[in-house]
């Protein structure tokens, strides 16, 4: 199915992308989509994401990393790498490009890679050369550069439209041209982007700045083993990288120890924060928790050791009481990370709301550790009881219990309703609140039926919440009654 991706622009959408398919049919980039739509009315179409794209394509830059440090993106769809000195640890240029071609195809990226002697040629050839994967040696510039249209200079719009009416429409018109006049009439830009291409003058790359890693670390004067002196190196590394971490204005998310042993090995212990800290005791706790783990894994000793923050958030200073304590008696986030710690990620979570007006599916169970916003638990419950007055229990059963129930009048409330074999008299009754069910979920085995719950109070001040499932009045219904909660 022919597929393209469009953006808004002052003349109109415009492709942006297209599919392979897209391209069989003669589209091109840039073709306004009224015209693509004459060509193939079944187009389909997707409106663009620059932002995402930028994003995305930065970070495709920071993993090239692993073949280069200097890299960087090229907007709107390259990535530059100087790999001056860096081929032949990959078996040479060819070793190099092979390799990352797999990756990038690991990846599901296509990509046309070329390695020249300039960034100008690369950048050229790369979009509009005769091959996806080439490498140009210096004495073959000239030659390479001359068939390929005027585009691959990186020339703005306006340019290549003055040249193409005058008939320059390859890179070879202009190689020994009089330069005066093309320089009079199409700027200087023109002849410096021919020259750097050419490889005649030169051309600053500015790679890509890493983000910055928080990391410490220490050395010992001699091998330590026991748990006392690897607790006060924690100590001393906690303290060091939080001060990084306070001068940065950031919070840790994520932390990494490794002991390095004599023997050329190391241990590593890694841990999570359900929010971010720069607490040293907080941090160093955390981690002498864990010291458990490789206590019998010291061999001969540890004579260094470090402590990084591979993710960290910004987090702004925060006033402390007139002790100058930063945390909160009532702050529950480094019990959280303690028992995270003790008992993993997936064994303790927090319940957050969703858009639900069933009472078992108006909220779900997420990880402490992933991110979260502060939600309106009031405004929450307003919406899904749809601005009424019935409180709902604190305590739900996961799945809701059946009871025997006795009422006068078959679509009131029960008089008397047995549970767990236990009978209860009712004295007080408060309802109903009618919940229909969500018709979208039915299919995958949910009840269709509508539910009336009942706030209901017995002979001796227990409170219960009640519902009937189902309808008498509805035909083909079966009524029955479940106790769903508990209030306290």
């Amino acid at each position: 199915m022919p597929f393209a991706l469009v953006t808004a622009s002052d003349s109109g959408q415009r492709l942006t992308a297209l599919s392979p398919a897209a391209e069989r049919l003669g589209l091109t980039r840039g073709m306004a989509l009224a015209d693509a739509r004459a060509i193939h009315p079944a187009l389909q179409i997707a409106h663009a994401d620059p932002r995402g794209d930028e994003r995305a394509l930065a970070r495709l830059a920071l993993w090239c990393q692993c073949l280069s440090p200097y890299t960087r993106p090229d907007a709107p769809d390259g990535v530059s790498l100087d790999i001056t000195g860096c081929a032949h640890l990959f078996g040479g240029e060819e070793g190099l490009a092979e390799l990352l071609a797999r990756r990038l195809t690991h990846f599901g990226l296509g990509a046309r890679l070329v390695i020249a002697p300039t960034i100008g040629a690369a950048w050229g050839l790369a979009r509009h050369g005769p091959a996806p994967h080439l490498i140009v040696a210096r004495m073959d510039l000239a030659a390479m550069l001359a068939p390929l249209p005027i585009a691959a200079l990186r020339l703005e719009e306006t340019t290549l439209s003055a040249m193409e009416k005058l008939g320059l429409r390859r890179i070879g018109d202009l190689i020994g041209k009089p330069r005066a006049p093309l320089a009079a009439r199409f700027g200087a830009l023109a002849l410096r982007r021919l020259d750097e291409a050419l490889g005649h003058e030169e051309e600053s790359f500015r790679p890509l700045n890493p983000p910055t890693l928080h990391r410490v670390q220490c050395r010992f004067a001699e091998p330590i083993i026991t748990l006392e002196a690897i607790e006060i190196a924690i100590r001393r590394l906690a303290e060091d990288i939080a001060a990084q971490l306070e001068t940065a204005a950031k919070g840790a998310r994520r932390l990494e120890l490794r002991l390095f042993r004599v023997d050329g090995w190391f241990e590593s212990l890694a841990l999570a924060t359900s929010t971010p800290t720069r607490d040293a005791r907080h941090i160093a706790r955390l981690l002498g928790e864990r010291l458990d783990r490789i206590e019998d894994r010291a061999g001969f000793g540890f004579e260094a050791a470090d402590l990084t923050a591979p993710s960290v958030e910004n987090l702004a200073a925060r006033q402390g009481d007139l002790d100058m304590s930063e945390q909160t008696d009532n702050d529950i986030a480094p019990l959280l990370d303690r028992l995270v710690n003790r008992f993993g990620a997936s064994n303790v979570t927090r319940p957050l709301p969703q858009q639900s007006y069933l009472p078992e599916r108006a909220s779900r169970n997420a990880c402490v550790l992933k991110p979260a916003r502060s939600h309106d638990w009031r405004a929450h419950a307003r919406m899904v009881q749809d601005g009424a007055a019935f409180a709902r229990p604190l305590f739900l059963f996961a799945v809701p219990e059946p009871v025997n129930t006795l009422a006068g009048v078959p679509d009131g409330p029960p008089t008397r309703f047995e549970w767990r074999r236990v009978s209860h008299r009712v004295i007080n009754a408060e309802g109903p609140e009618r919940i229909a069910p969500e018709w979208w979920r039915a299919p995958l085995g949910a009840s269709r039926k509508t539910r009336d719950y009942y706030r209901i109070e017995d002979e001796a001040g227990r409170r219960f919440w009640l519902f009937r499932d189902g309808l008498y009045e509805r035909g083909g219904d079966m009524p029955r009654w479940f106790i769903h909660g508990v209030f306290a």
